[in-house]
């Protein structure tokens, strides 16, 4: 379907409007965030209440038990994954100051080898001050980090909102249907067909992300868990970090085209402080699976994901990041993905008519054998 923007549309309502919603963002940032959040998820659990509706649920039956068994998943994650990881962070924690002693006596050996041939320079640094801060102040700024900025209060305040409003649109999401409808141009079976799309766009790209983020951080973990193997033998402390690598992978997987290099920058280090050797495994075995990830995996998890030209995905994240933080960032693109749904459903044409000129609005089917709507142009207006 065809949708003509007429002149004065183009040059004073958008220009407008994108200026208000930049304003407002900024404005409400807070409230922008907790209701994006709550969309996201009311999104991301409607299919499952639309498949309880065709069992014969009623939706104010199926909301709670779908949210309740949602909550529950989580929280049987966090029980069950949250200690682990924390006791392996812990130990890769206190495995710092060693390293930073065995790097110390590393540049130490350089400098001398460099010194024998004629190149004075300093390279070592006082691994005892930056193991006394870390000792001191480690904790500290790790807790910074994690919270980034956000107090507990806060924190607590933010899950309640985004649990109650995003409960409330699932109980009220047919409401909602009906009213995106209303907003959308077209037939009432095109409007249809284009909120259902959104819903789609936004459900596949989740789902597929998701999946493709717990296979490569299972398949990172294992192969970091396999080298600890006594039969192998090649990294033998590289099993005490395995989940704590592979939920890293994972994790980073979901950032487009510098995410699984990220992913493989601390397993990397952590190897090369075992030796050399094994760092270069390590690497090769991030690289075999980086290459699994882009010709194999992602095709047929991910399909075309968002299908826009990287400079946007790029300036979506770091919009995204700006607004939301890290969680800002992963919400970005699922949003680039509804409004690409957008751009491909309807068919925006610039109308090239004299801006002051009353051209309307035309919508074309696209794939109708009926003849498109008649327009009355006014005087002197252009035919496009």
């Amino acid at each position: 379907m065809r949708v003509t923007i007429p002149r004065w549309v183009q040059l004073i309502l958008i220009p407008v409007a994108i200026f208000l919603a930049l304003y407002f963002s900024k404005a409400a940032s807070h409230a922008v965030w907790v209701f994006l959040v709550s969309t996201i998820i009311a999104l991301l659990l409607n299919p499952l209440v639309l498949g309880m509706r065709r069992i014969k649920f009623p939706r104010w039956l199926g909301v709670p038990i779908v949210y309740l068994a949602f909550v529950a998943v989580v929280v049987v994650l966090v029980i069950f994954l949250g200690p682990l990881l924390v006791d392996q962070f812990q130990r890769l924690f206190n495995a710092v100051p060693g390293w930073l002693e065995a790097l110390s006596d590393l540049l130490g050996d350089l400098e001398v080898w460099l010194a024998s041939r004629g190149v004075d320079i300093s390279l070592q640094f006082d691994a005892a001050d930056i193991i006394d801060w870390l000792e001191t102040h480690g904790t500290e700024s790790l807790g910074t980090l994690v919270t980034v900025g956000w107090s507990v209060v806060g924190a607590i305040v933010n899950l309640i909102l985004t649990v109650i409003v995003s409960f409330y649109m699932l109980i009220d999401g047919n409401r909602i249907f009906r009213f995106l409808c209303r907003l959308a141009p077209g037939e009432p079976g095109v409007k249809a067909a284009y909120v259902r799309g959104l819903q789609t766009a936004f459900s596949k790209f989740v789902r597929g992300q998701a999946l493709l983020g717990a296979t490569i951080g299972l398949v990172c973990g294992l192969a970091i868990w396999i080298l600890s193997w006594e039969l192998v033998g090649v990294w033998p402390e590289g099993g005490q970090y395995a989940l704590l690598f592979g939920f890293w992978a994972g994790l980073t997987e979901c950032i487009p085209y510098v995410g699984p290099w990220i992913g493989a920058v601390p397993p990397v280090i952590a190897a090369f402080f075992h030796s050399p050797l094994t760092a270069l495994i390590v690497i090769i075995i991030y690289f075999v699976v980086q290459q699994l990830e882009s010709h194999i995996l992602a095709p047929n998890i991910v399909g075309s994901s968002v299908g826009v030209h990287p400079l946007i995905v790029i300036f979506a994240l770091l919009a995204g990041a700006q607004i939301g933080g890290i969680l800002g960032m992963l919400a970005s693109l699922p949003l680039l993905a509804m409004l690409k749904h957008t751009l491909t459903f309807y068919e925006f044409k610039m109308s090239k008519a004299p801006w002051a000129g009353d051209d309307g609005i035309a919508i074309i089917p696209a794939r109708s054998g009926a003849p498109p709507p008649r327009r009355v142009k006014p005087p002197g207006a252009s035919d496009e």
